[in-house]
């Protein structure tokens, strides 16, 4: 009799899934995600079959689309010098499409794992179903044979028995008025479970249809996150290679210049009060990590120029005067998160978001320290004298940045007081130093210690790359 089932039930079934027409959907799903994949990927009822397999066409086409996007990407790279700050700022959106396939490969995973289990499941509760309706099939035949002695007529009987199938015994059996109550309470049962049957073969096609699908899904996912990695690391590598001359390029005078000579004038006898400092500060007191130091970046970003030393921290953590001295300039225009190849930074630096310079006496000799990427509101004003160890702003991740983190330059200026390079100041931001090349040409260790000049920040504040303090 499970042969007749099976070719009961394989027609409809096939016809359902071929005949059935699904047109584009109506449906946002990129909007509940989350909804729909807790929907679909588990037994469904049949009035969400149209619109899980919609949703199943969506991941489909969304796997594709990610894949055919790193393949343009890809193509795009092969201009990527002459072009780097537009993809540098398009980084964080990389970074945005990473996380989001990350996240639907760990969707895909929990999916496949929960299909194979549940079309195990099913295949069993099938047979199930089909030992069923056969015992219900033979119990009927079996009353029929007993109730034959009782009927008058034989070929009644012998009519029923030559049912092919148990959609044509029951056509048969409901036309014989002599059937019992119970009998048709027994054909109405074997009805519903034939149609359960059904339900469960289309549902299970319908999951292994889902399950393939995913498998496919998953590693092309899986190829598209590890590719489009590479070739933001590989954006990211050129850009800090290119860093230190795109800075110089956007570096130039204040626009304010005579305003903050007003105010040095006014503070002209405080500043020549300052006592000079014993010795030169940490600018972070403790919790942080040297992410990179000078002159290079680390080989994993390029080893390109770096002028100053990164300390990494998280946001809000206190910043401190290394020295006593004076707030000789201040911007705070930028949000406190930036992103690779962000210029936010004016009226101070281009590219260093929130930002201070400080005029600082220790041991005797005067320095030019510069803070990049502070915390949006936590800059101290222009003007403001300060003692070491003053909260003079906090660390954020303004301007172009990646991570929280205080950018720290060091550039000695000489060995005259603290108020004779104020007021001769010319509202160059490097303090004469420079950027770029002719940064790089201005280092201590390079020029013979001639000021203004760089010094190494590491020495400066006795620390060293990737150790954690």
């Amino acid at each position: 009799m499970r042969k007749y089932l099976k070719s009961l039930l394989v027609v409809p079934m096939v016809l359902l899934i071929f005949a059935t027409s699904i047109t584009t959907s109506a449906i946002d799903f990129s909007k509940n995600e989350d909804y729909y994949e807790k929907l679909c990927f588990g037994t469904i009822s049949r009035e969400n079959y149209t619109v899980c397999q919609q949703y199943q066409e969506y991941i489909n086409q969304k796997a594709k689309d990610a894949k055919s996007d790193l393949a343009k990407l890809q193509n795009d790279l092969k201009s990527l010098k002459g072009n780097i700050v537009a993809y540098a700022q398009k980084v964080s959106e990389y970074e945005a499409t990473i996380v989001e396939l990350d996240r639907q490969i760990r969707v895909l995973t929990d999916s496949i794992y929960y299909l194979e289990s549940n079309i195990k499941t099913l295949e069993y509760q099938i047979v199930v179903r089909e030992d069923n309706a056969e015992a219900i099939d033979l119990g009927i035949r079996d009353r029929l044979v007993v109730m034959q002695g009782f009927l008058s007529v034989n070929g009644y009987i012998e009519f029923i028995m030559n049912a092919t199938s148990f959609s044509d015994l029951i056509r048969r059996i409901e036309g014989i008025q002599d059937t019992t109550n119970y009998d048709k309470e027994q054909i109405k049962e074997l009805q519903i479970e034939i149609e359960r049957i059904k339900i469960d073969k289309e549902e299970l096609v319908r999951q292994k249809t889902v399950l393939v699908d995913n498998r496919v899904n998953l590693e092309t996912n899986q190829e598209t996150m590890a590719q489009l990695k590479t070739e933001v690391e590989k954006i990211i590598v050129e850009y800090k290679k290119q860093e230190s001359d795109l800075m110089a390029l956007e570096a130039e005078l204040i626009s304010d210049l005579k305003e903050v000579q007003e105010k040095l004038k006014r503070v002209s006898a405080a500043l020549n009060a300052v006592a000079t400092s014993n010795g030169f500060l940490r600018p972070v007191a403790t919790g942080y990590r040297i992410s990179a130091g000078a002159w290079y970046y680390p080989a994993s970003f390029g080893g390109g120029r770096h002028f100053g030393v990164d300390f990494a921290a998280p946001v809000g953590t206190p910043i401190r005067a290394v020295g006593n001295g004076i707030i000789m300039y201040s911007a705070d225009s930028c949000p406190t998160y930036g992103y690779l190849g962000n210029t936010c930074g004016r009226p101070g630096v281009s590219m260093g978001g929130n930002q201070t310079y400080t005029l600082v006496s220790v041991n005797n000799k005067t320095y030019w320290i510069i803070n990049f990427h502070l915390e949006k509101g936590s800059t101290r004003p222009m003007g403001t004298l300060v003692k070491q160890g003053d909260t003079i702003g906090r660390v954020g991740s303004s301007g172009n940045s990646t991570g929280p983190h205080l950018h720290i330059e060091v550039v000695y200026v000489g060995n005259n007081s603290m108020d004779y390079y104020a007021s001769r100041w010319n509202g160059d931001l490097s303090f004469g130093a420079g950027w770029g090349t002719t940064g790089w040409d201005r280092r201590c260790d390079v020029n013979g210690n001639r000021p203004p000049c760089r010094l190494n920040p590491l020495n400066v504040f006795n620390v060293e790359t990737g150790k954690s303090y």
